[in-house]
């Protein structure tokens, strides 16, 4: 019997002879439903320390490439600074070449664009160094090991040429982004038209251009075809009763912890994972599919049996789920009121 049941059982006992006593148990079943709940944290803190760090023996793609794109866009971002231009990178760099010959050694896709994109930072860096050289003793010797490596690279990839000039959004672009926003609201009542999976993955590479910490992209999309297991899946989840069946697709949005370094970086799983999420939200919204949030505040172990029925991996965290599909023609959605900026913004 667990400690809450013992301690309710008890408080009705107590109560029942001394009335005047139920507050006090009332507060302390409070007290105790919020410090079960403040466990779930350690499972949160397993996951962080199993997943969130790079240094290691073994070599993980997921690693390799979160930590050479960490690298090589600290070049693409000193490139772009304002002011008087100087050396600067050397570590950056030293840093980029090493995991490069990683990447080598492991045998991993040139023709990532992660991979391209580091190459083509390293030859717009090395053309810095040309206007600026290195003064330390230490950064001697950069230059002729990046050209050693861009000698195995001579084709210039123009679409990944860094950096770029910064383009210039046009008023009618506000326009159309608002109009958007007005527009989407959380659907709940969907046609048995199915959605274009081509559609879907259109959408996801618009979502692509979402921010993230450091360009590293943590994001995954899963996306589910089948009745039975899309009922499944939904089963764990409270805020779909009603309409959840109507679904022909669900997504669910995760971030990959091996993205990450360290646990101080424990929350930017939901902060890239909500901007991706958003960003994809609209681009379903702009193509004329409707969606519904659905939240992901369940206990520890029906997060496991999320990725167990779903067949995600435990280093992926389940950020929300979605359901998308074409609404109704007589769908109602709520009219969902917000609050004014004066209520939301602080101007200091």
């Amino acid at each position: 019997m667990s400690i809450g049941k013992v301690v309710s059982m008890s408080s009705r006992l107590v109560t029942a002879i001394a009335p005047s006593s139920k507050p006090f148990f009332e507060k302390l079943l409070r007290q105790g439903q919020l410090m079960k709940r403040a466990f779930y944290y350690f499972n949160d803190a397993r996951l962080v320390i199993k997943y969130m760090h790079w240094e290691g023996p073994e070599i993980e793609h997921e690693k390799l490439r979160a930590e050479l794109i960490f690298q090589y866009h600290k070049l693409e971002k000193g490139l772009c600074m304002p002011g008087p231009k100087r050396f600067f990178g050397a570590d950056p760099a030293k840093a980029t070449l090493s995991l490069i010959r990683r990447w080598h050694e492991q045998g991993f896709r040139k023709d990532s664009t992660i991979y391209l994109g580091a190459i083509e930072a390293l030859r717009s860096y090395r053309a810095h160094i040309d206007l600026y050289p290195p003064q330390s003793d230490g950064a001697q010797g950069l230059a002729q090991d990046i050209d050693t490596l861009l000698k195995q690279h001579l084709d210039i990839l123009v679409d990944l040429r860094t950096p770029m000039p910064h383009g210039t959004a046009l008023a009618t672009d506000f326009e159309s982004l608002t109009r958007l926003m007005l527009l989407r609201r959380s659907v709940r009542s969907y046609t048995s038209q199915e959605v274009d999976i081509g559609v879907l993955r259109e959408c996801i590479n618009s979502a692509q251009y979402s921010p993230s910490a450091c360009n590293r992209q943590p994001w995954r999309v899963h996306i589910y075809t089948q009745a039975d297991l899309i009922t499944a899946l939904l089963q764990l989840q409270n805020g779909n009763h009603g309409f959840g069946h109507q679904l022909s697709r669900l997504l669910i949005i995760t971030v990959d912890m091996k993205s990450f370094f360290d646990g101080t970086e424990r929350h930017e799983p939901y902060i890239d994972g909500g901007l991706f999420s958003m960003s994809l939200i609209l681009a379903l919204q702009a193509h004329g599919i409707s969606s519904c949030c659905l939240n992901w505040c369940v206990k520890p172990d029906t997060d496991v049996k999320a990725h167990l029925v779903g067949a995600i991996p435990e280093h992926e965290r389940i950020v929300m789920y979605l359901a998308v599909g074409h609404a109704a023609a007589d769908a109602m959605v709520p009219r969902s009121a917000r609050k004014g900026d004066q209520e939301i913004v602080q101007l200091h």
